[in-house]
């Protein structure tokens, strides 16, 4: 079969947008009723997941005459906004990447109940019980689990010996962490081209570090809508950093948006970067394979690190016209021997006991790495995955907006606990 597809980006906005339209010159590739059944896929990430899933597609194409999917990548920060939208109209993609939004989506019916494909055009054989269950909403099936990842602190360590700094032990705490990040900013080093270094990006920058420090103190996140953090909590979280941000010594924020879509780390600007660890495919060709190391994420105060490897899903629009195929292809992208040797551990680790246990990892993808980190935390791994509220999209939203006027310094921590609870409505 031939198959011809197009792939445009808007790098401008910092998003990778396009369209994989694929058509088959065989007239016998139709479904039973005469015509071709058409999914539309969507996700989010770098550059790089779209050729990956040019792959994928072919493969299921090939052995699905009649299937054609029309591929949209986007970044993740306008994903949940085109979502939204097409979710209001009913018109959401066939298929689509999905996290903590899933509650919320399938309690409002914009997703496929897909319980009644299990079995069938779905298999969960060789899939731990808890990560099925954690895909699903009121016992009822809308995720279909795809990966698995945890977070990693990635520490350039060549950036660390030019600052003349020593490497963190792995049972470091919140306060050295920033107290390491503010010694090598303090250095005043550069890099090749000649751009200042800094020791790290700040930890207000994503609720899932702030859900890993609460869950360290013994505190869920959330029952339900309900929060198990206080606005004290928020204060004292954010309150960690006080003295970096007075000093300068996280990555600047203005610096963050003109690197975009890369960031500090990828640049060789900043010395460490508390993020997941399926990063490091990216991070690799970037930095030098050699010059990272991975550290689990800090201790708490009980010298737990409690740590949780979070699953990623894939979800099928309620409105879609082929359920049956949507969930086949699925199923297909979530397990396929050959869809992981394509994608590696891009999406996180394989959730598929049997096809992670035949993956080969290949030289210079990084995979070996991850997996090799992924076996020396599982000892960490103690928690269960928090639960997220329906409401997950817009709070982590109004929490990303209000750490970027605490970076520049418009707002305290104290009046961004006080502001994004209100905003919340909680």
């Amino acid at each position: 079969m031939r198959y011809t597809r197009t792939i445009g980006v808007v790098a401008a906005a910092g998003v990778a947008l396009g369209a994989l339209a694929g058509c088959s010159s065989d007239e016998s590739a139709a479904t039973d009723e005469g015509g071709s059944v058409e999914l539309t896929v969507t996700w989010w990430g770098n550059e790089s997941r779209i050729e990956k899933y040019e792959k994928s597609f072919e493969i299921f194409e090939e052995e699905h005459p009649g299937v054609e999917i029309t591929g949209v990548p986007s970044d993740y920060g306008s994903y949940w906004t085109s979502r939204s939208t097409e979710g209001a109209a009913r018109e959401l993609p066939d298929l689509m990447q999905f996290d903590g939004n899933l509650t919320k989506y399938a309690h409002n019916g914009l997703l496929l109940d897909a319980s009644e494909y299990v079995g069938d055009t779905i298999d969960f054989t060789n899939v731990d019980e808890n990560i099925v269950k954690g895909a699903q909403v009121d016992g009822k099936q809308f995720g279909i689990p795809f990966g698995v990842g945890g977070m990693s602190l990635f520490v350039n360590k060549a950036l660390v010996e030019k600052a003349g700094v020593e490497m963190l032990d792995v049972d470091y705490t919140w306060d050295e962490l920033n107290a390491w990040i503010g010694e090598i900013t303090d250095a005043g080093i550069t890099n090749d081209d000649g751009q200042p270094v800094y020791g790290g990006n700040d930890h207000g920058a994503a609720t899932q570090l702030f859900y890993q420090w609460l869950v360290q103190k013994g505190i869920e996140p959330w029952d339900g809508e309900t929060p198990g953090f206080s606005q004290q909590d928020i204060v004292d979280y954010l309150a960690l950093e006080d003295e970096g941000l007075a000093n300068g010594a996280f990555y600047p924020v203005d610096r963050t948006t003109q690197v975009a879509p890369l960031d500090g780390f990828s640049m060789n600007e900043s010395a460490s970067s508390l993020t997941y660890a399926s990063f490091y495919g990216r991070y690799a060709p970037e930095v030098g394979g050699e010059n990272i190391v991975m550290l689990p994420v800090p201790s708490g105060e009980s010298g737990e690190k409690a740590m949780w490897f979070g699953p990623s899903n894939y979800a099928i629009g309620a409105n879609t016209e082929h359920p049956e195929e949507a969930t086949e292809l699925a199923d297909f992208l979530a397990r396929d021997a050959r869809v992981a040797e394509i994608f590696g551990t891009d999406r996180g680790i394989m959730v598929d006991t049997e096809t992670r246990a035949g993956f080969e990892p290949q030289e210079g993808t990084g995979d070996a790495e991850v997996l090799a980190y992924v076996d020396s935390v599982e000892q960490y791994a103690t928690a269960v995955t928090p639960q997220t509220p329906e409401n997950f999209a817009s709070y982590e939203a109004e929490w990303l907006r209000l750490n970027e006027e605490r970076m520049y310094g418009n707002i305290t921590a104290e009046e961004f606990a006080e502001q994004w609870w209100t905003e919340a409505g909680l």
